[in-house]
């Protein structure tokens, strides 16, 4: 049973592995670009409305845009459900992604500063027409401008303008009319010359990775239940594919409703990593009542470790996966391990977390033993 449900399963990761390079022989496009600018300002939003006077040419502007967003409404019908998880691959939202990225794809590279994009698999290059490479380069000038230099999750209004992408209403007042123009104006060249390979890439990652989520859910999700303390989902939770992402490679939104976005050409989120990364971007959702303990615990010390409760939740969930997959006769490293995650960012947390998390994953300890032990160990004179 086992071995023909991890066969399908790597050659879907195969198929998942060589999909960019069949939709496209480029390479990676520019490199990590420097320093985030400061933001621009957000364009106002002042509305008018008279009552008893003819329709203003910005209320005529609003209805147009309300008519024309109706050709352009999210995909609502998901390729795939499992495990209360509604994986989507929708155009509206990869052409936000991508014009993100194109926007820091064109960034130079100053110094080691973090982009705030993931990298595009390949160039967005196409024969395009002279109006058509107009109206795109205008699309990414504009993102470059007012939006590129706001995190996707933390900046400014990005999560308003992410939702209402999702709903498909781009005439929602989070979408400021020249976001909302340059969206309408993009989409059928997005449609027309990327939209077809990566949405194949999309679904291609779609289909390897819900076949791991599958095999692997009937020991995680009641585990992850378990260790987080919260129900795992009744309604299923939307998570949007996209073919480029932020630099991390996925993020969530706690919502209400709680939103999820993986990009599918990240290099971290391949193979099994790929499944223990959806589990991990729910998980952001399920570890809140832990989050607000360890911070009560931590003090007046918790602004200095503010990220102890992130690299607890990706200690626990991928030490679920794995000991899932363990169970299973599969061999795994979580992603923290492969990816260094306690080499480059939270060396100071390894002997804490895998001193007091492991035996809590194991049932040996409480969660309050868990906590007060980690937090004191980075009380000790040799802690950071």
């Amino acid at each position: 049973m086992f071995p023909s449900v991890t066969a399908r399963f790597d050659l879907l990761i195969r198929i998942a592995l060589v999909a960019p390079a069949l939709a496209t022989a480029s390479s990676c496009g520019t490199p990590a670009p420097a320093e985030v600018p400061q933001a621009a300002p957000r364009p106002s939003l002042a509305s008018h409305r008279g009552a008893g006077h003819a329709p203003t040419d910005a209320a005529r502007g609003e209805a147009r845009a309300a008519g024309e967003t109706r050709a352009v409404a999210s995909e609502a019908r998901p390729v795939e459900t499992v495990a209360s998880l509604a994986f989507h691959s929708d155009a509206l939202m990869n052409l936000h992604h991508a014009l993100y990225a194109a926007a820091w794809a064109q960034r130079p590279v100053i110094g080691r500063s973090r982009m705030l994009a993931g990298r595009l698999a390949s160039p967005l290059e196409a024969p395009l027409t002279a109006e058509e490479r107009a109206t795109w380069t205008a699309a990414v000038d504009y993102y470059e401008t007012h939006l590129a230099a706001r995190d996707l999750l933390f900046g400014d209004g990005m999560v308003a303008v992410k939702t209402a992408l999702v709903a498909g209403n781009l005439a929602s007042g989070d979408v400021v009319p020249e976001l909302r123009a340059v969206l309408i104006g993009a989409l059928p060249i997005y449609k027309r010359h990327f939209w077809p390979a990566h949405d194949r890439v999309n679904r291609d990652w779609i289909a390897a990775t819900v076949a791991g989520v599958r095999y692997v859910a009937p020991a995680v999700t009641p585990a992850l239940e378990k260790l987080y303390g919260a129900s795992w989902f009744t309604t299923p939770v939307r998570v949007d594919v996209v073919w480029v992402g932020n630099w991390a490679g996925g993020y969530t939104s706690d919502g209400p409703p709680p939103h999820v976005t993986i990009s599918s050409t990240h290099k971290g989120n391949l193979g099994w990593s790929a499944v223990e990364i959806v589990f991990h971007e729910v998980s952001h959702v399920l570890i809140l009542p832990i989050q607000m303990k360890i911070e009560r615990a931590l003090g007046e010390r918790r602004r200095a470790h503010r990220d102890l409760w992130h690299a607890v939740q990706f200690y626990v969930t991928g030490a679920v996966v794995q000991n899932a997959l363990k169970a299973r006769g599969v061999d795994y490293v979580p992603y923290m391990y492969t990816n260094g995650l306690f080499d480059r960012a939270w060396a100071r947390y390894r002997g804490a977390i895998e001193t007091n998390w492991r035996p809590y994953v194991a049932g040996a300890i409480a969660l309050d033993q868990a906590i007060g032990g980690t937090v004191k160990m980075l009380e000790s004179p040799q802690a950071p």
